[in-house]
């Protein structure tokens, strides 16, 4: 399955969970393939008129996102990524996020 570049610009975010390391299943920081550089997953509140979800973005980058939680941020190359996982006869499937980084917006209003 291909990914898909979604349009934020009908969509507002804000950090609900400060960043942390992306994990592998033996508790080691995943880095991206192709970059090298590391991983993060940074959780988000993404509300639209009408509705309102929390998303798990994960970010590549040779530092922490600097965001922290409830600031308003705007997602870079939002894409998502339709996956598909078959295992032991069971069947699961979803959608992963992946940004090329957050964009801290300003909110004050001088």
């Amino acid at each position: 399955m291909g990914r898909l570049m979604l349009d934020t610009s009908r969509v507002s975010y804000e950090v609900s969970v400060n960043p942390v390391p992306k994990l592998d299943q033996n508790g080691q920081q995943k880095f991206d393939r192709e970059t090298k550089q590391p991983m993060w997953t940074v959780h988000l509140y993404a509300l639209s008129e009408g509705s309102a979800e929390v998303i798990n973005v994960t970010v590549v980058s040779p530092t922490v996102p600097p965001v922290a939680v409830r600031q308003p941020v705007l997602p870079v190359d939002l894409e998502a990524l339709p996956w598909v996982n078959d295992r032991d006869g069971k069947v699961r499937s979803g959608v992963a996020f992946r940004a090329a980084g957050l964009r801290p917006l300003d909110t004050d209003t001088k």
